[in-house]
């Protein structure tokens, strides 16, 4: 009775990630929706200023458990700038390309997952690593809006995708082992998949010739 009371409890967590997940998405696809009305000249300051606010998170709570509020806002900001970034991207890709490049980053974040849910039995360790693998990142992301670097560019590309599949793996294995809420992981697991598009699609970008 006891085990069945707790597979219930863990499948109900389960399905409550999956519909934060969603719902993240959904407030992105609205900020992407408002993102063709934002003006050229905001894109920069606001991609400067939402990775500053996301470092200076970061720093405050050493984790990335962001509150919902902050969460919210950055789905919201995310979708105003990938709007121009996705245009471009269909532009320049074609839509064939633009959606096998999609495709596959949601193939490598399902393979992801799948690895760390099942085969993983416990990647707790890998956590603090990415921590500091996902700050200078942001540094450096940060430091490549003024030097504006090609090379720069494409090595920041490269590692955000491993990074953001090996946080996908560390987070379905808290997904096995219960460490998690279900509004952070929902969240988590939204900005997983939505960086290693972003990534692997700027990477497309670049290699299209």
């Amino acid at each position: 009775m006891v085990h069945s009371a707790h597979t219930v409890s863990k499948s109900s967590a389960y399905a409550k990630v999956w519909l934060y997940f969603m719902y993240f998405w959904i407030i992105f696809g609205i900020g992407t929706y408002f993102g063709q009305f934002l003006p050229d000249s905001w894109r920069r300051p606001l991609s400067i200023g939402l990775t500053v606010l996301i470092l200076i998170s970061l720093f405050i709570n050493r984790s990335r458990k962001f509150g919902f509020i902050i969460s919210n806002i950055y789905a919201v900001m995310i979708g105003l700038l990938a709007y121009a970034a996705f245009a471009t991207y269909m532009h320049n890709l074609g839509p064939a390309l633009f959606y096998k490049n999609v495709a596959l980053a949601v193939g490598a974040f399902a393979a992801f997952g799948i690895v760390g849910y099942f085969f993983v039995q416990n990647a707790s360790s890998l956590g603090k690593y990415l921590f500091v693998v996902l700050v200078a990142l942001l540094v450096a992301t940060l430091i490549g809006f003024f030097i504006h670097n090609p090379i720069f560019y494409t090595i920041i590309n490269v590692v955000a995708v491993g990074l953001f599949l090996l946080y996908t793996l560390y987070d379905f294995n808290r997904l096995k082992r219960g460490q998690f809420t279900p509004s952070e992981m929902g969240f988590n697991l939204f900005v997983n998949l939505l960086n290693i598009i972003i990534n692997i699609l700027s990477l497309a970008n670049r290699f299209r010739d």
